[in-house]
């Protein structure tokens, strides 16, 4: 897998005539670097999320991958290129966690029924890398909410995106999981967009950060430039407390009402 150029130019998003959801929000993200979005509840993490999935087309703006504009590309081409892995997971599917990972070779042209030696491979690597071998005969519906989630990253793995989009992706892991997701992040050669609900393992384990608020960005740049006290404070509404680890000397926040 390798990563593709993102480039966001002044998108915007409202739901037909009702209130704007997110206003004028740019960056870029260089090929296979992580980039954590922040924010409060409400301050359009998802309505972003969504527009580089291609859910949603801009009201006004760009989402280009090396370039191109994604609603320039066909359905199936973004798909090629794009993975989205997301919080609402579905529980009732009537197929197995392997069938489940290998439908992310269909949009290359092969699915679960059709798949080639390659793609036995590369889902037989996807499940590997998730700890998921033991569990690839069983329902999904049969799975607690943690396994869902670790079989729907497997998916995403096997689609070989350039664009994998994780909509806080630790929900519903146990402490290990999460762990391997913060090391799954940081060792894939892809570019990689993230929600994040916590703060120092955005710092951690992302390149640069887009804190919003409101629908608007309050900061884009580097986890020290953005994940700043007065930055947190106006986006939470939280008093923030910067320490330091002494050994590691990492940054780390507490935060107070």
């Amino acid at each position: 897998m390798s990563g593709a150029v993102l480039s966001v130019q002044d998108v915007g998003w409202s739901p037909g005539r009702g209130h704007t959801l997110l206003s004028g929000v740019s960056f870029d993200v260089p090929a296979g670097k992580v980039l954590g979005v922040a924010g409060a509840n409400g301050a359009g993490k998802s309505t972003l999320l969504r527009l580089l999935y291609r859910f949603h087309k801009p009201v006004t703006g760009t989402v280009r991958l090396d370039g191109e504009d994604i609603w320039s590309m066909s359905a199936r081409e973004t798909a090629q290129k794009v993975a989205a892995v997301l919080q609402e997971q579905p529980g009732d599917f009537a197929l197995s966690v392997r069938e489940i990972v290998e439908l992310g070779r269909r949009p290359h042209g092969s699915g679960f029924a059709r798949g080639g030696r390659r793609d036995t491979e590369i889902v037989d690597e996807a499940l590997e890398r998730m700890g998921l071998n033991d569990l690839s005969a069983r329902s999904l519906g049969t799975l607690s909410g943690g396994e869902r989630q670790r079989v729907m990253v497997a998916r995403a793995l096997a689609q070989k995106p350039q664009l994998l989009i994780l909509d806080e992706p630790t929900n519903h892991l146990d402490i290990r999981h999460q762990l391997e997701i913060v090391t799954l992040i940081s060792s894939l050669n892809i570019t990689i967009v993230t929600s994040l609900h916590d703060l120092n393992l955005a710092g951690r384990v992302c390149d640069q950060v887009l804190l919003l608020h409101k629908g608007r960005s309050l900061g884009f740049g580097t986890p020290e430039e953005v994940l700043t006290p007065t930055h947190i404070e106006q986006a939470y509404s939280v008093f923030v407390r910067q320490e330091r680890l002494s050994q590691s000397h990492e940054q780390y926040l507490t935060f107070h009402l």
